[in-house]
């Protein structure tokens, strides 16, 4: 066990103007043709012998051929597919995970600036109303009026089944060997045995125990950490009742800092999106309830017991439900594992252990836990979607959206479309300063996607996108 576990507020983004809102009631329109390029961006191509087809489709036939390290010039982003120009005059279109695009140049602007116009927004529209920061968040209060209205869009699973239908999207076995959850208390395919049950009690107390010996020491408790440890809630249906409490009342200081966006069929549509792609993971029975907040940042963040965000900045930079999807599994994945709540349950055992409710309580600690849980929550607010995981959790949730974006009918190269234009977006923009703060550069978990592979969704890369 760690001495350090550090928390997250995270994931993912983007950038190529969507088109319009999908109503959730029906199939999302045709978007209109993508205007003429005014500019293009340079990049460099990233994979041997890279085949630039004369159309968006992997049948098409081959105009060119492309050696790694080659320059070429990106056009415009159409689906899953970037439409390039190859030196000297070639046009045709290559996958998105084949090149990266590189960074604009010093007082260049965006390098994303080419795959504005024609979509739901332009960027000069929609000007932030406030910003994130750690003071705002910190003082924010609940917000309980914006809380119900954003779990009024919570759409039950037959209604992201009828989505799916209409939607076309075929749901797929796709095996995750890693992943969150299965074996460690969450439902799982099957049942365990009891030499299983037995093995996660043991792994469960002596994981405990850990953290209480490592706080007893620091604080001189001695021998009660053992008896704390026993004391902390550990059957499953404890530990979902305690993210099941503690969501709404995070989330809703999130609501309080920045407020929902007045959008209904935004708010419906990642709610339907969101909800189907949960429906692959092995929490679909959780509460999913899913927001985009009021501010033109690009970031996303997720809250114990399934509480899911994304800002208004980002959700207008995604190009198709495939990149909405992408983004939300990220963050759907770090619920599933319970990244935050292990964090959160953590600092509030080291407060109660540090503190004079041990002594006061005794063996039942338990009482005076969930108190310190409560307590440490309203004290911590919304701040909480700001702290920083190790990067291999973000890595992992990466992994994890490229599974459940498969699962669910989608096109897994949807993450390196996200990943893709937020690597091209100059570092110094204020609007990803907070996505900076807490997640590994884009090039780094692009870099990492590509040495773990494809092999277990390759065969889902030439699907049509969802527009």
């Amino acid at each position: 066990m760690r001495n350090t576990i550090r928390t997250l507020s995270l994931v993912l983004l983007t950038v190529a103007i969507g088109i319009g809102v999908a109503d959730a009631k029906k199939p999302a329109a045709t978007p209109q043709a993508a205007p003429a390029p005014t500019g293009s961006t340079q990049a460099t191509v990233y994979k041997d012998n890279v085949a630039v087809h004369q159309t968006a489709s992997p049948s098409a036939p081959t105009v060119t051929s492309l050696s790694k390290g080659s320059p070429i010039d990106v056009l415009r982003q159409e689906g899953l597919w970037f439409n390039v120009k190859a030196q000297p005059s070639t046009v045709g279109y290559v996958k998105i995970n084949e090149i990266r695009l590189a960074q604009p140049a010093a007082g260049k602007g965006d390098g994303y600036s080419m795959f504005v116009g024609g979509g739901h927004a332009k960027l000069s529209e929609t000007a932030g109303v406030r910003g994130i920061s750690e003071t705002s968040l910190r003082t924010a209060t609940m917000d309980e009026a914006a809380l119900q209205a954003m779990q009024s869009h919570r759409v039950e699973a037959a209604t992201a089944t009828a989505y799916a239908g209409r939607m076309r999207l075929t749901r797929t076995d796709v095996a995750y060997k890693d992943e969150p959850g299965v074996g460690k208390g969450h439902r799982a395919p099957s049942a365990q045995t009891p030499e299983q049950q037995q093995m996660q009690a043991q792994e469960s107390h002596a994981a405990k125990s850990g953290v209480m010996s490592m706080i007893g020491g620091r604080f001189g408790l001695g021998g009660s950490a053992d008896a704390a440890a026993d004391a902390i809630p550990k059957s499953e249906q404890e530990k979902v009742d305690e993210e099941t409490a503690m969501g709404p009342q995070i989330a809703g200081r999130m609501l309080g800092a920045l407020g929902l966006w007045n959008d209904s069929q935004a708010q419906q549509r990642v709610n339907t999106i969101g909800r189907w792609v949960a429906m692959q993971t092995p929490r679909d029975d959780l509460p999913w309830t899913f927001a985009v907040l009021d501010t033109d940042e690009v970031n996303a963040f997720a809250a114990p017991g399934g509480y899911v965000f994304m800002t208004r900045g980002l959700y207008l930079l995604l190009q198709s439900d495939d990149e909405v999807a992408a983004v939300l599994g990220h963050e759907i994945s770090h619920v599933v594992a319970r990244d935050h709540y292990n964090v959160i349950h953590k600092q509030a055992m080291a407060s109660l252990a540090g503190g004079a409710l041990y002594s006061r309580f005794g063996p039942h600690t338990g009482n005076a836990f969930t108190q310190q849980l409560t307590d440490y929550v309203a004290k911590q607010g919304a701040t909480i979607f700001l702290t920083t995981f190790d990067k291999s959790v973000e890595y992992r949730s990466d992994e994890a959206s490229l599974i459940y974006t498969a699962r669910a009918g989608y096109n897994p190269l949807a993450m390196y479309a996200v990943l893709q234009k937020l690597a091209a977006v100059s570092d110094s923009s204020g609007r990803l300063a907070d996505l900076y703060k807490t997640h590994p550069s884009a090039t780094q978990r692009l870099d990492r996607l590509d040495q773990k592979g494809m092999a277990s969704v390759e065969q889902y890369t030439d699907r049509q996108y969802v527009r």
